[in-house]
C-alpha cells in the first residue's frame, strides 16, 4: 500500500476540464510548493530511533524472502523461495551470525508461518487449495535435508495457541466438513514438542445459519486457533416469571465443551455493528483498526475495542497502512506510513518525508512513537520480536514475499 506521491498534484494540474478560473490556481499553486530546488529540500534520515540489526537478501536469480519469518532473542528465521521448486529455511544465530540452511520442499513449497521450537522450527505450509500443513523440522541435520520430527496432514486451519497460565505452546487443528445439515467443525490439540495429541477430538455441528440447535446457540466469528466459538446464546425460559429471558453474548469452548463468558446486551445497536467488525476479522479477537469514521484507531482486545491515543496526529498518516501485533499481555506494536501529501501537508504547501512509523502500545491504549523508517515508494511487512521489530521489503506488484528482511533494535 504506497501512499499517494507528489506526481498526484501534477496529475491533477495536467488535467484541464472546463471549469473556472478559480479552481484552476489551486493545483498549479501546489505544484510550484512541492516541487522545490533540491537544494532547498533538507534530506531525510534514513533511520530514526531504531539500529539495524541484521539484513538478509537472497542472491540474484535464487529467488525471493517468504512471508514466513520469525525470530526470538538469539535467532532470526526465514524462508528463500521461488514459486515452482524451492523453499529454503534459514536459521541465523544472531551473536555469531552462523546460518543454517534446510530444505523445506518435501514438506511445503509455500511456507506461510515459522514457530521457533528449541532448536527445531514448526513450518506451517499452504496447499494449492488454501489448505494448511505442517510439521516441526530439525534444523541441526547437517545433510541439509528437512529432518522431520512429525507432520500434520492437511486441514483447514493450523495455529499455535498458549496453554493457559503457562508458557508452554500447543497445536490446534481445524477441520470443517459438511453435514448433513451444515458443518461439521473438529478441533485436535497437539503438544508443539512432540506432535502428541492432548485428549480427545472436540466437536461442534453447525446447521446452515451457523447455529447449534441443542445449544440454542449461534456462531459470530472465531478465536485462538478455533477452540472459541463466540455468538449469541438464546434466552432461558423462567418459570417463576413464566416468560423467556434476554439473549446474551457467549463463548463456546470447545476444549472444555462448556458455554463460558456469558453477558448481557445492553446496546443492541453497539453489540451489531462490533459482531460485524469481529465477523470480518478474519477470526482475530485481538486486533488494531481504524475507527468506523477513519479519524482515529483502535485497540482491539478480547473482542473489546479501546481508542488508542497516538502521540503523533492521525491525519498524517494513510489509515490503509496499519499493520500491527497485539501481545498476549494487551500491549502492541504498531506501524503506520506516512501519507506524504495528508492534509496538513497540503496546507502547508510541502510535502511529507514518507516515512514508516513504528509505535509501541500500552495496554491502557496510550501509543508512543519509537522509531521510523525512511519509505519513500516502498512497502514493507511488519513484524515483532521483543523489544525488536523486523521489515520485510516488498517486491513491486508481487504480493507475497520480498526481496530484503531486516531486523531493528528500537533505541
Amino acid at each position: 500500500m504506497i501512499a499517494p506521491s507528489c506526481a498526484r498534484a501534477s496529475a491533477v494540474a495536467s488535467n484541464r476540464p472546463m471549469v473556472s478560473s478559480v479552481r484552476r490556481v489551486l493545483p498549479v499553486a501546489l505544484v510550484v510548493a512541492f516541487v522545490l530546488p533540491a537544494a532547498a529540500q533538507p534530506k531525510p534520515a534514513p533511520v530514526v530511533g531504531a539500529s539495524e540489526v541484521v539484513r538478509f537478501a537472497p542472491s540474484a536469480g535464487t529467488g525471493f524472502i517468504d512471508d514466513a519469518i520469525a525470530a526470538d532473542a538469539d535467532r532470526f528465521a526465514y524462508v528463500v523461495a521461488d514459486t515452482a521448486a524451492r523453499a529454503e529455511l534459514h536459521v541465523v544465530t544472531l551473536a555469531t551470525k552462523q546460518e543454517q540452511v534446510v530444505d523445506l520442499s518435501p514438506i511445503t513449497l509455500h511456507p506461510v508461518a515459522l514457530e521457533l521450537v528449541g532448536a527445531r522450527v514448526f513450518v506451517v505450509g499452504a496447499t494449492e487449495d488454501n489448505k494448511r500443513i505442517a510439521a516441526l523440522v530439525d534444523t541441526a541435520d547437517k545433510s541439509a535435508r528437512a529432518r522431520t520430527i512429525y507432520k500434520i496432514p492437511a486441514a483447514n486451519d493450523i495455529t499455535v495457541i498458549p496453554q493457559p497460565a503457562t508458557t508452554t505452546l500447543r497445536v490446534a487443528v481445524h477441520r470443517a466438513t459438511p453435514s448433513k445439515t451444515g458443518t461439521r467443525h473438529e478441533v485436535e490439540l497437539l503438544a508443539l514438542e512432540s506432535g502428541t495429541r492432548i485428549g480427545a477430538t472436540h466437536v461442534l455441528e453447525l446447521d446452515a445459519a451457523n447455529t447449534n440447535k441443542a445449544l440454542d446457540f449461534r456462531v459470530n466469528h472465531w478465536g485462538l486457533g478455533f477452540t472459541r466459538a463466540y455468538g449469541i446464546k438464546g434466552g432461558e425460559w423462567d418459570r417463576k416469571e413464566d416468560q423467556r429471558s434476554p439473549d446474551v453474548e457467549a463463548t463456546y469452548d470447545l476444549l472444555t465443551n462448556k458455554l463460558v463468558d456469558r453477558s448481557p446486551i445492553t446496546d443492541l445497536f453497539e453489540q451489531r455493528r462490533r459482531f460485524q467488525t469481529l465477523a470480518d476479522a478474519a477470526n482475530r479477537v485481538d486486533f488494531i483498526r481504524p475507527s468506523p469514521d477513519h479519524t482515529a484507531l483502535q485497540l482491539w482486545r478480547a473482542g473489546k475495542p479501546r481508542p488508542i491515543e497516538l502521540d503523533q496526529p492521525f491525519t498524517a498518516y494513510d489509515p490503509k497502512s496499519v499493520q500491527a501485533v497485539v501481545l498476549p499481555d494487551g500491549s502492541a506494536w504498531l506501524a503506520l506510513k506516512v501519507d506524504p501529501v495528508n492534509a496538513d501537508a497540503v496546507a502547508r504547501k510541502k510535502a511529507d518525508a514518507e516515512y514508516l512509523d513504528i509505535f509501541r502500545i500500552t495496554a491502557d491504549g496510550k501509543a508512543s512513537r519509537k522509531s521510523r523508517i525512511l519509505a519513500t515508494n516502498l512497502r514493507h511487512r511488519f513484524g515483532v520480536s521483543g523489544n525488536r521489530f523486523w521489515l520485510l521489503e516488498r517486491n513491486q506488484g508481487f504480493e507475497r514475499g520480498g526481496k530484503s528482511v531486516a531486523l531493528y533494535d528500537v533505541q
